[in-house]
């Protein structure tokens, strides 16, 4: 799919019809946000475009062209969505136009796309022309990319409706390529609007050998086995996998390596695909699901995970390989994630499903500090590492969370000062961030620097870079000029990200918080939002570089790390088969590891913890021991 310079084409068709440069400007967003603006999403935000973004993505596109008719790839260039710029009103007054809703909260400088409808003529002028021009420039392996409805609603259910919406996509191009071929996403069927009927209206209308559809999330949200495999349309078995450039370890391995074979019997499927929103994580589940392509057998996984450790470490490690058939049996049993609370606005209350496997990913981490000591740390191990280690820091914050949640609601509730346990667990949530900073610091491919320094370097002028850094800036973190799908595009695995802009929010919202328990006062939450906001303004304003080489030893700094977070030498007097009813400190609340050096550490941050039992309960008595089969209590000794 080549989507790099359908920008250059449509400002071309544009001003052959009449548009200037100024109007244009109105229309495309900047180059962070186009995806949004190619669906309609959205319009205008993080623009208008630096002079020579549309040239240079030109000459890069016939680049890419090039080489993948070389190696006999059959390329997919775009078609035309009815998705229009305000000023074609000029050109076409009779048009019929409609707003599209908002999607993202946007103001109306911003929101509401102009839609043309599919059964006005002037869609065929627009669609006829696009092709055409676009043909000129790149010639055409005769595919095109259209996504008509992309979560959004049609004007009409009426089947008669839909099927002429459909139709006129596929007459649009055919008027100019009679070969033409559609390939859409099957995402939209995800909404409610689509049940059989009008999904049958919608594709019924489009000859089988005329369309290829993308089952875009087959591994989670399979569209064709409840739709008779799309009325015989051919589709494509697509792992979806992330959303936003999430960073978690995550991804279901025996949903990849069984799906596509058992999933192609008796269906329309014709291919694999890859359809994530950011690829750079988890390379473990890319790497199997792209072998997919040739496999026809079953195959065991685990014997698969052990190859795959040989050849991404260039050695054969006992210690890795249990650490991948851990990982296989747990984390890689998920095929989604949440985001950590690191990278989330901060608040008192805050959710995270990172915890049935946090036990379990200690003690990988451990494996891969023990099996640093005996092979050459090559780059695929270190980037692992450094993956693991920031998972696991991040797990453990959502237990110092949980506390520090707690401690606020005691102070609450009981109107006392809960200063000296509430200070330790704050200074401990900062200093885990900071130590998350620091290890991902050490591999390039953690580093916040390389993504902006990338951006800047698309400008010419440095009124243009730093232009291009706000768009950088902007969508890793507010995502829109007031938060508008705020923290979609985080990033917990970026140093810099965490180090000036993660931790910031923290530092603001604790020590705002520490101030009224320390005053005997109520926070004013509505003035610490606006400051918050303000802030994530003005660093998404900011134009400041970050280093774009790594600083550090990976394998040092991580072995510290484990000696730090899952090590400790404080003294427990061991109770076997006993527990202490009742007595929990945290309202009833299990934290998510079970790790007992671990919860020796976050016993000892809480000067109220007097112990806690294998089952990852905080106790804050530990006097009346009773009988509890396969439990075991540890006492502060």
């Amino acid at each position: 799919l080549n989507r790099s310079s359908d920008l250059f084409i449509w400002a071309k068709v544009f001003m052959q019809m009449g548009l200037d440069e100024s109007e244009l400007d109105e229309y495309f967003s900047g180059p962070a946000f186009l995806a949004w603006n190619r669906m309609g999403n959205m319009r205008g935000w993080g623009g208008p475009l630096v002079s020579g973004w549309r040239q240079k993505q030109f000459d890069l596109q016939k680049q890419i062209l090039a080489r993948q008719r070389d190696f006999g790839m059959t390329s997919v260039l775009a078609g035309f969505s009815g998705h229009v710029p305000e000023a074609i009103k000029k050109v076409f007054p009779d048009a019929n136009l409609t707003r599209s809703p908002d999607w993202g909260r946007f103001n109306d400088t911003y929101c509401c796309v102009y839609l043309l409808s599919p059964v006005d003529h002037v869609f065929q002028i627009i669609a006829k022309a696009y092709v055409q021009v676009q043909t000129q420039e790149f010639g055409t392996d005769h595919i095109y990319n259209v996504d008509t409805f992309n979560e959004m609603t049609p004007a009409s259910s009426d089947p008669i409706y839909l099927a002429e919406a459909s139709g006129a996509v596929l007459k649009g191009l055919q008027a100019a390529d009679p070969d033409a071929v559609w390939l859409m996403q099957g995402w939209l069927f995800l909404e409610g609007f689509w049940g059989p009927s009008e999904m049958k209206a919608y594709l019924n209308a489009i000859p089988n050998d005329k369309m290829i559809i993308l089952d875009l999330a087959t591994e989670t949200r399979p569209i064709w086995s409840r739709s008779e495999s799309y009325y015989g349309k051919p589709f494509v078995w697509c792992f979806l996998h992330n959303f936003g450039g999430t960073r978690a370890l995550y991804g279901n391995l025996t949903r990849i390596a069984t799906g596509p074979l058992v999933d192609r019997v008796n269906s329309t499927m014709d291919g694999i695909g890859i359809t994530m929103e950011a690829i750079e994580q988890n390379p473990v589940a890319y790497q199997l699901m792209l072998e997919m392509g040739w496999r026809s057998e079953s195959f065991s996984l685990s014997t698969w995970l052990a190859d795959y450790s040989h050849r991404r470490y260039g050695a054969v490690n006992n210690d890795l390989v249990e650490a991948w058939m851990i990982l296989m049996d747990t984390l890689y049993t998920i095929s989604s994630t949440s985001k950590s609370q690191v990278e989330t606005r901060p608040a008192i209350t805050m959710g995270t499903n990172y915890g049935p496997n946090t036990t379990a990913l200690v003690e990988v981490w451990r494996l891969f500090a023990n099996a640093a000591n005996d092979i050459k740390p090559v780059g695929p191990f270190l980037y692992d590492f450094v993956d693991v280690t920031r998972q696991a820091l991040l797990n453990l914050f959502a237990d110092f969370h949980t506390m520090f949640q707690i401690s606020y609601q005691r102070y609450q509730l009981n109107n006392t000062d809960s200063s000296l346990e509430f200070d330790g667990l704050t200074a401990q949530m900062l200093d885990l961030i900071d130590d998350l900073g620091k290890i991902l610091a050490t591999d390039v491919n953690y580093l916040l620097g390389t993504w902006i320094a990338s951006a800047r370097s698309w400008g010419d002028t440095n009124d243009e870079k730093n232009q291009l850094e706000l768009n950088a800036r902007n969508q890793v973190t507010l995502w829109g000029p007031r938060g508008n799908i705020e923290d979609y595009a985080s990033k917990n695995g970026w140093s810099g990200l965490v180090s000036d802009y993660y931790r910031s929010r923290w530092y603001l919202f604790i020590t705002r918080l520490t101030a009224s328990i320390h005053d005997k006062t109520i926070m004013d939450f509505d003035k610490y939002e606006a400051d918050l906001l303000a802030m994530e303004q003005k660093w998404s304003y900011t134009v400041k570089s970050f280093p774009t080489e790594p600083v550090g030893d990976t394998v040092s700094i991580g072995q510290s790390l484990v000696r730090k977070w899952a090590t400790t030498e404080s003294r427990y007097i061991v109770f076997n088969d006993t527990d202490v009813p009742g007595s929990d400190l945290l309202w009833g609340k299990q934290l998510w590891t079970k790790d007992v050096d671990q919860l020796k550490l976050l016993c000892d941050c809480d000067h109220l913890c007097m112990g806690f039992n294998s089952n990852g309960y905080l106790k804050n008595a530990t006097s009346s021991h009773q009988h509890s089969s396969g439990t075991v209590l540890y006492v502060k000794a």
